[in-house]
């Protein structure tokens, strides 16, 4: 008996065992077409027969619920999906913005090699004029410097709010997997107690099955939209990263066309030490460029950072999408239970049914 069991479970497909079931209450009908004086004999479960709506009831509750939070489940991760989206948009403004800042950092430094031009002709021409223009020049290069600051302070803001975003979906899903754990629990101490009854097995299987596939189709469609999201979003931080490095890399040329710069202009200022009238101004130019090559080492260490905090939120990420998958394989666990389940309460219609004809 326990050897057909087991063939029964390894390959019996459930389209055979729901032609079995038809089958036993079809030959159960014809036995009681032939002995119609017979009387009934009452069954050892007729007595919990009232508590067996009670227990369909409850069972149909639990199902509907669980479906009610994976399709919440869905639909917050949904929002923090878009919200996440959102920000990125944002931090792909502030690169446009950055490049922007390039651009004209590019100009400051082609007003830089006209000074150096023309420097050579200051012998011809008179010196007060190019001397201010020089300090109209630094007080340009103040104000850009001031701008690349705030946009600093502003890019950390945004990077702070991605991370409190993070962290509220992680508590967020731990919260969701320790309530599916508790009624999936509760949903098999009741699978427990209903084993007992064999009269409403049957109805209950139908219903289950039932239930079973609406699950599959809808952990199918989440599955299909948080792996969508999920190829997205690490999309996106991929060409954020490219971004950054582009970014670093034109921020290099920055500096070696700085040293070029600086390189000339300690020339042209060897040249004007012979002005003994303009010397000093001249001077304080050269202390206010040296005094700009710790801040853009600071810009640089800012990009860095960046990147790093980048680097942690596609961790993150990757490490939801594997809690996941983790949840899913334990759905598909418990959807294979209930499977021989129904295994096992058909073939007891079967020896019912084999009983009631001898």
């Amino acid at each position: 008996m326990s050897g057909e069991v087991k063939q029964r479970k390894k390959g019996g497909p459930p389209k055979e065992v729901k032609d079995a079931q038809r089958g036993g209450i079809a030959a159960g009908q014809r036995v009681k077409d032939e002995n119609p004086g017979k009387v009934a004999v009452p069954s050892s479960g007729s007595g919990c027969q009232s508590l067996c709506p009670d227990v369909r009831t409850l069972l149909c509750c639990l199902c509907l619920a669980l479906c009610a939070t994976l399709t919440w489940t869905v639909l917050q991760q949904s929002q923090n999906l878009t919200i996440l989206e959102q920000r990125y948009q944002s931090l792909q403004s502030r690169s446009s913005g950055l490049e922007d800042l390039e651009t004209k950092v590019g100009e400051i430094f082609g007003k830089f090699e006209e000074s150096t031009q023309a420097a050579t002709k200051l012998k011809n021409l008179q010196l007060q004029q190019r001397l201010e223009q020089l300090q109209n020049e630094v007080a340009n290069m103040k104000q850009w410097t001031d701008t690349i600051s705030g946009n600093r302070g502003q890019l950390e803001g945004n990077l702070t709010n991605l991370e409190l975003v993070v962290s509220q979906i992680e508590q967020s899903t731990a919260a969701i997997a320790k309530e599916v754990s508790g009624k999936l629990a509760t949903v098999k101490t009741d699978v427990r107690r209903v084993s007992g009854m064999e009269d409403d097995v049957a109805l209950l299987t139908n219903s289950v099955s039932e239930l079973e596939k609406k699950l599959e189709k809808v952990e199918k469609n989440t599955a299909q939209s948080i792996g969508d999201a999920l190829v997205h979003s690490i999309e996106r931080i991929t060409s954020l990263k490219d971004t950054v490095a582009t970014n670093s890399n034109r921020i290099d040329l920055i500096k070696q066309r700085l040293i070029e710069l600086r390189g000339n202009f300690t020339r042209n200022s060897d040249k004007l030490l012979g002005l003994e009238s303009d010397r000093l101004k001249v001077l304080q130019a050269v202390n206010f460029a040296n005094d700009l090559k710790p801040k853009v080492f600071t810009l640089r260490k800012d990009l860095t950072r960046f990147q790093a905090l980048v680097d942690d939120l596609t961790l993150r990420i990757g490490r939801l999408a594997s809690d996941l998958l983790n949840r899913e394989q334990d759905i598909n666990v418990l959807s294979d239970k209930m499977y021989n389940l129904t295994v096992i309460k058909s073939e007891i219609l079967d020896l019912s049914n084999k009983i009631s004809n001898l």
